[in-house]
């Protein structure tokens, strides 16, 4: 029975190779899923690429509520300067700051200063808005989305006021990355 048996397996291995049949098998036992390492590894992969594209996204985001903050400032301070520089430039007097070297918070410009007649213009802040009222009627200069925190008005003597006022971003995050301030000065001489 021993060399019958040799006999059947020598004719079976020369008719079937092997190691074809065992490379077949052990193929077949690798493409049946994945193992537990292949899924930690590629759920590892995923995280870390998530991860980064999270941190990108949210750098992005942060640099443009930065610059969104310094171009709110830049415009709201520039148009408020120029306006308040045209106006001290065409007013016929200044009634407040009243006298060589005093400084004030609010402007008064006016054509007579005791009786406010002709082309009144004041300049004041309210609420963190600078508030011009010219004849009666206030126009709000800056809007919401900035606020001046101080503003002085100096006489600098005879027909010249020189003017500085702080801007600030308003904050809308829990944190303090996005506040922008600040200081634009100038000055201006009345046309006689």
């Amino acid at each position: 029975m021993k060399k019958n048996l040799r006999i059947i397996l020598k004719t079976w291995s020369s008719k079937h190779n092997l190691f074809h049949f065992f490379s077949i098998y052990s193929s077949r036992k690798k493409t049946s899923g994945f193992t537990i390492i292949e899924l930690v590894l590629y759920a590892t992969l995923v995280a870390l690429l998530s991860l980064g594209i999270a941190s990108f996204w949210d750098i992005t985001k942060q640099a443009g509520l930065k610059d969104k903050s310094i171009s709110i400032v830049e415009e709201e301070g520039v148009f408020a300067a120029d306006v308040i520089g045209e106006h001290i430039r065409t007013a016929r007097r200044i009634c407040i700051p009243s006298g060589s070297g005093s400084t004030e918070s609010t402007l008064d410009l006016d054509s007579n200063c005791t009786v406010h007649t002709g082309n009144h213009i004041v300049f004041t802040l309210s609420g963190g808005r600078l508030i011009m009222t010219e004849n009666g009627s206030d126009i709000p200069l800056t809007d919401a989305r900035a606020y001046i925190s101080s503003i002085t008005f100096a006489n600098a003597g005879g027909s010249s006021i020189d003017y500085s006022f702080t801007m600030e971003s308003k904050n809308y995050s829990s944190t303090d990355s996005f506040g922008y301030s600040k200081i634009f000065s100038g000055g201006g001489t009345i046309r006689q």
